[in-house]
């Protein structure tokens, strides 16, 4: 995959996983037996494992479909789940390895984020319970992951500015969210913490009034190939 990071916009139309183990309950031969409710979440995957191969997302040992391939740097937006006690994990696709689970409690109408992260062929698996409430009047909503597994602790910056937007993030954190000034053309930078040189940067990212997004830092220091460390924007709400 190509290092252009892009911003991914997840709610536009057709953009919903296609996850066909999560939310169907069987079927009764009786159809006048009565159907339980069915409590609902939502949940969006974000692969970001340097060298992984392409994935199949399991959920509770099923096979679930997604839109597109599951491979380094992909994100697949929000789609339903049935809420409960789920255990989610990640094998090669066509095969059955378990490469990395986790097991985690989905309440009703919240959202989550499940970040496959580490570098291959290590896996970890982050589950991350998304905020959508509005940002405060005039307002964006960000937060800042790192997931660049050999990066240090890392601050997110936008440039120009002497404080950092969000700081200390060590391998595996994702901070809150917290509520920034919108912009047409910004400039986000990462740091090491407490250092001065820029480590990456992603140019011209628009960051428009009551809307959330989440931030990342994605690949591995030093490299020069298509995992080489960058910036990722996607949007949430």
């Amino acid at each position: 995959m190509k290092t252009k990071k892009l911003s991914t916009n997840l709610l536009k139309k057709g953009s919903l996983l296609a996850l066909t183990a999560l939310i169907f309950t069987a079927c009764s031969k009786d159809k006048s037996t009565p159907q339980p409710d069915i409590q609902i979440g939502k949940i969006a995957l974000l692969i970001s494992s340097p060298g992984a191969p392409e994935l199949t997302f399991r959920v509770n040992g099923q096979a679930a479909t997604t839109e597109k391939a599951l491979t380094y740097n992909t994100v697949i937006g929000y789609g339903n789940i049935r809420a409960g006690a789920t255990e989610f994990s990640f094998t090669k696709k066509g095969g059955t390895e378990v490469l990395a689970k986790i097991t985690g409690t989905i309440k009703p109408s919240t959202g989550y984020t499940l970040i496959v992260g580490d570098k291959s062929p290590k896996a970890t698996l982050v589950l991350v319970e998304d905020d959508f409430s509005a940002p405060a009047a005039e307002k964006a909503k960000v937060r800042f992951a790192n997931l660049s597994p050999d990066a240090t602790v890392l601050d997110l910056y936008v440039a120009g500015k002497t404080d950092a937007g969000l700081s200390k993030k060590a391998f595996k954190d994702v901070s809150g969210f917290i509520n920034v000034d919108p912009g047409a053309e910004l400039k986000l930078e990462i740091k090491e913490n407490g250092k001065t040189d820029v480590l990456a940067t992603l140019d011209k990212v628009k960051v428009e009034k009551g809307k959330i997004y989440t931030i990342w830092a994605n690949g591995i220091k030093g490299a020069t190939d298509a995992t080489k460390l960058g910036i990722s924007v996607m949007t949430n709400k």
